[in-house]
């Protein structure tokens, strides 16, 4: 059930993923995975796996706490991502948008899918994403607010994504200064307080299912 939950969850941010790439609204860690993709000539799914497994390698040097759900969000987000632009460049389901009310509208639908999704995927509780884990390692080493911390790293990954090439549009800014209040309005609604809770190790996990057999 948890495992079905992450992948419900990691689906639903792809799938914002992909509604933000065609209104011109990606948020900065896909900014920086855009511009790799444009940089290497490969697809932003793989470009972001690629930078997911960079961050990934830190957060271990940095002995951080994983778990089986950081590493599917490693590989099944940008195979996700890819799978859903891949479907929309054979089906059209969603042609780019050049209009800016538009694009305004349709990137409060996809912070909507990201916010959803993220509900899901933290509440299985089976570690954190790559670039939380990264955020709340420097917030404790750096004794600044995670809150900070967080700004800094979307701010350090969006000049760099523009920077390589990376798509940036009047979405992106609404995407970094509406991201985290719609996320609050879904955990709201859900009634999901994620500092209330404590997410599984690999080892954990392992214990758990070493129990159950």
């Amino acid at each position: 059930m948890k495992s079905i939950r992450i992948i419900a969850g990691l689906l639903l941010i792809a799938f914002g993923v992909f509604i933000s790439k065609q209104c011109f609204c990606l948020a900065p860690w896909n900014v920086l995975s855009d511009g790799v993709s444009s940089l290497l000539g490969i697809s932003i799914g793989t470009a972001s796996i690629i930078i997911s497994m960079m961050i990934i390698t830190i957060d271990v040097v940095s002995r951080e706490k994983l778990g089986f759900g950081s590493l599917l969000n490693v590989f099944l987000l940008g195979l996700f991502t890819d799978m859903f632009l891949e479907i929309n460049r054979h089906l059209t389901i969603l042609p780019r948008i050049e209009s800016v009310p538009l694009q305004i509208l349709f990137c409060i639908g996809s912070l909507f899918f990201n916010g959803l999704g993220i509900y899901l995927y933290m509440s299985a509780r089976m570690g954190a994403g790559p670039r939380d884990t990264l955020m709340v390692h420097l917030s404790r080493k750096l004794h600044v607010p995670s809150g900070y911390c967080r700004l800094g790293l979307e701010f350090i990954a969006g000049l760099s994504g523009w920077l390589l090439g990376g798509e940036v549009g009047v979405g992106t800014v609404v995407s970094v200064f509406l991201g985290g209040p719609i996320l609050q309005l879904v955990f709201q609604a859900f009634k999901y307080d994620p500092s209330a809770v404590e997410s599984e190790s690999f080892g954990d996990t392992l214990h758990i299912i070493s129990k159950k057999i």
